[in-house]
């Protein structure tokens, strides 16, 4: 895909953003987008700055952590050369439902540093274990600092968090399992019998892949991946507390945590649906319409746009030259791939007649 294709897409989703901010402040009856665009005219766009350099120490800090997830199957790369990878994966998660981009950070990691997909496929899987096992303790400890107990509005999202979050625990235990392991490859096998080029490939895929998620998770990374994954979301869902400033509002950092958390966790739990950017955009003007009733709902709406446009922009900056990068390294592979059995051809009958 090119790379004004992945432009296209993330414009496409910042007017549904909009469409979506539109309806809705018309049936709370304010007139429209119209109250946005004048607040934010009056906004100081100086303070997101600070709400920029916030996401960018986050994602260093997610590149970080991929890095020490991948340390157990002797990947040749540092931070900085899974940057681009990362970032791209993300951006097309932010923009695109199903999680596509879960699915192209592995395969592009197999393109360009020849790790295995299954095994790049385990580290971000358990990378996603490890957002959620964050997000919910940030949730807990922030509602009983804000409330002193459990409220209506984390209830929700907390549930769902903990509920996927078991969901994951009982699938590592499963995977752990050599019978069952070996059971989901003949039920996975048998789904592609009529393919004769996958019937072999997908349940020696799905051996792999279980191979690497027990490594992974039984090693040491698992733990320190944890520790980053905490301060990582502690970063991130501080920003609102600055976005909040540029309207003259004031939102605590303890208040801006406990709302990201929640808008983050319900939005990712949604990305299955719909695109991550449009969930979290969601929640989280709900969220801030009902933590913080005396903000008026163009402010609430305006701080909310303002966090997607952070998203929108740094992950378009960032993960559109990280796509496009992925995309010439994967066609010079394949030019090369194509240059070898010519090569191969020509030496064969040498070979032959030895």
């Amino acid at each position: 895909m090119r790379q004004r294709w992945y432009y296209l897409i993330a414009g496409v989703s910042l007017v549904l953003i909009i469409v979506w901010l539109h309806i809705a402040l018309i049936l709370n009856g304010e007139p429209g987008i119209l109250a946005i665009i004048g607040t934010l005219l009056s906004a100081n766009l100086f303070w997101m700055l600070p709400a920029f350099g916030l996401f960018g120490i986050a994602y260093i800090l997610r590149a970080v952590r991929w890095w020490v997830l991948l340390r157990p199957f002797d990947t040749k790369a540092n931070p900085s050369s899974l940057f681009p990878m990362l970032v791209g994966g993300i951006f097309i998660t932010y923009v695109v439902p199903l999680r596509a981009g879960d699915i192209a950070t592995p395969y592009w990691l197999r393109e360009k540093k020849g790790t295995r997909f299954s095994a790049g496929l385990s580290s971000v899987l358990l990378a996603r274990f490890l957002d959620f096992a964050s997000l919910v303790l940030i949730i807990v400890v922030s509602t009983f600092f804000l409330y002193g107990a459990i409220t209506g509005q984390a209830l929700g999202p907390l549930i769902s968090g903990i509920l996927l979050g078991v969901a994951f625990i009982a699938f590592f235990i499963l995977i752990r399992n050599e019978r069952f392991v070996s059971w989901l490859s003949r039920l996975v096998g048998r789904l592609f019998k009529p393919s004769a080029r996958l019937k072999d490939e997908v349940p020696t895929f799905v051996e792999n892949f279980a191979a690497d998620m027990r490594t992974d998770i039984g090693s040491w990374n698992s733990g320190i991946g944890l520790l980053l994954s905490v301060p990582l979301w502690l970063v991130e869902t501080m920003k609102l507390a600055f976005l909040a400033l540029a309207f003259g509002e004031t939102l605590t950092l303890l208040e801006s945590i406990f709302v990201s958390s929640i808008s983050y966790t319900a939005g990712h739990i949604f990305a299955i649906l719909l695109p991550a950017g449009i969930g979290i955009f969601i929640f989280q003007f709900a969220m801030l319409q009902l933590s913080l009733p005396t903000f008026g709902i163009s402010q609430v709406a305006s701080i909310a746009l303002l966090d997607g446009l952070i998203y929108i922009i740094g992950l378009a900056v960032l993960g559109v030259p990280s796509i496009a990068l992925m995309g010439r390294g994967y066609r010079a592979l394949e030019e090369q791939d194509e240059e070898t059995p010519v090569m191969s051809n020509k030496k064969s009958p040498a070979r032959d007649d030895g």
